[in-house]
């Protein structure tokens, strides 16, 4: 029997904790964020799901200064997220909607705000979205957009399970690897292999370089370690989740360490 799109996505409110560690050299960046999803079936329309995001919080508490506050409120554009369910994968629908959104919210902006601050920001979200491709794959990379994703995979009787992570700020790794379902703990656990390893470790070193960091790599074939593990619990027959935690880990001996660290719960 084939699922349902109410199945494969059913309604649902999340609460989700984004923890996010980096370091390279002596140098070490940590953020927490923590935020509510909100999910929504849409049978009747010509999208099956809604994504909503609300309540973002920075280091457990509300956002208090200027630049994050436009920082949020350029990604705040981009909701609701409409998306139809394609071969367990999520193709945006609304993109002219979102791009709508964000010209107006540009507008806005740049009416209360100047400086280079504000420039800064502005500019990074517009490299990072100024084309209608450029913009669709901002989205699906989103890392909570990932892990709705993977809840997917509890349906898809293939099991060979492809995807990507972007690696802030580094870029995006690929990874490949088999999902596994058991149907009567109602779990879901995948630990792919990384696929890209050679072009993360360029982008490392590339990035130290450009931003002229005290670390040097003149020892040659310098390792690089990466981990991923995500396990997700269900509540019931659907794939409505009851709780998941996604860990990427990446690891260039003493030059470059990155972890990612997201968990879910349902409200």
């Amino acid at each position: 029997m084939i699922p349902s799109k109410a199945d494969i996505f059913p309604t649902s409110t999340y609460f989700l904790q984004d923890k996010c560690t980096v370091k390279i050299g002596r140098e070490e960046h940590e953020a927490l964020l923590s935020y509510t999803l909100y999910v929504e079936t849409k049978e009747d329309e010509d999208y099956d799901v809604s994504i909503s995001r609300t309540n973002l919080k920075v280091n457990n508490k509300k956002i208090d200064t200027k630049f994050l506050e436009i920082s949020n409120t350029y990604m705040e554009a981009l909701f609701p997220i409409h998306c139809k369910i394609e071969n367990y994968k999520l193709s945006i629908h609304n993109i002219n909607q979102i791009k709508k959104r964000i010209q107006k919210t540009d507008s806005e902006i740049r009416s209360v705000y100047s400086g280079e601050g504000t420039d800064h920001i502005r500019n990074h979200f517009f490299n990072a979205t100024e084309t209608e491709e450029k913009l669709m794959q901002f989205i699906r990379e989103l890392h909570f957009m990932k892990v709705a994703e993977a809840s997917m995979q509890k349906f898809n009787n293939k099991k060979q399970y492809d995807t990507s992570w972007k690696v802030l700020p580094i870029g995006t790794s690929q990874w490949k690897g088999e999902t596994f379902y058991e149907k009567e703990k109602n779990t879901l656990f995948f630990e792919p292999k990384i696929d890209n390893a050679q072009e993360i470790m360029n982008d490392v070193i590339r990035y130290i370089h450009q931003h002229e960091y005290a670390v040097d790599f003149e020892k040659e074939n310098v390792p690089l370690y990466a981990d991923f593990k995500h396990n997700i619990s269900y509540t019931g027959k659907t794939a409505r989740i009851e709780s998941a935690e996604t860990d990427v880990c990446i690891e260039v001996e003493d030059k470059f360490y990155y972890q990612h660290i997201i968990t879910i719960q349902t409200k």
